[in-house]
């Protein structure tokens, strides 16, 4: 099955973040908006993990964070990487960077997937597809840059299953984990 490990976001930080991926569709580029309810931090992206696998990533991953206490994060600031719109981390950023290095150090040296890139803390919220109205976007942005989205307190992280299908992917909760 498809897996990654995300934080979950309360629904008040989901809200404002739809209301922004409104105001950003007003501009009408080559976008795939993340829905409200798959909106989340992704923490580790471990791609088919076998079945059979599932306790011992979840043992792992309890070992990765448990202890690490509890955190507030601040969720503001919109950007783009060259293919991703995001909305960044104003506090607790440093935290989320702590535990996604365990649990890549742990789930990696255990023989999951590795990651490619380094962890930078942020929510996805859209895909850019083409070029199609990507300046006019990345002008509508700069406008909006400093827009504040809210708070989460972060306690647990969440194992979650991804399922592909043809109006996008779904997600579900396989395990939370507490910090």
């Amino acid at each position: 099955m498809r897996t990654f490990i995300a934080v979950e976001l309360p629904d008040e930080v989901r809200k404002n973040i739809v209301e922004l991926i409104n105001e950003l569709k007003t501009v009408e580029a080559a976008v795939k908006w993340v829905e409200e309810n798959n909106l989340h931090i992704t923490m580790k992206f471990l791609g088919e993990v076998d079945n059979k696998k599932l306790d011992d990533l979840i043992e792992l991953t309890t070992k990765a964070v448990s202890g690490k206490g509890s955190f507030k994060a601040k969720f503001q600031e919109v950007g783009t990487f060259p293919r991703v719109v995001w909305v960044g981390t104003a506090e607790g950023g440093d935290k989320l960077c702590a535990l996604a290095k365990e649990l890549e150090n742990v789930l990696s040296g255990s023989g999951f997937r590795s990651e490619e890139k380094e962890f930078r803390p942020h929510i996805t919220i859209g895909r850019i597809k083409d070029k199609k109205g990507v300046d006019k976007l990345k002008d509508k942005i700069e406008s909006l840059k400093d827009s504040k989205f809210g708070e989460a307190w972060v306690d647990s992280i969440s194992i979650m299953k991804s399922t592909l299908s043809p109006k996008g992917p779904v997600y579900e909760k396989l395990k939370g984990v507490k910090l």
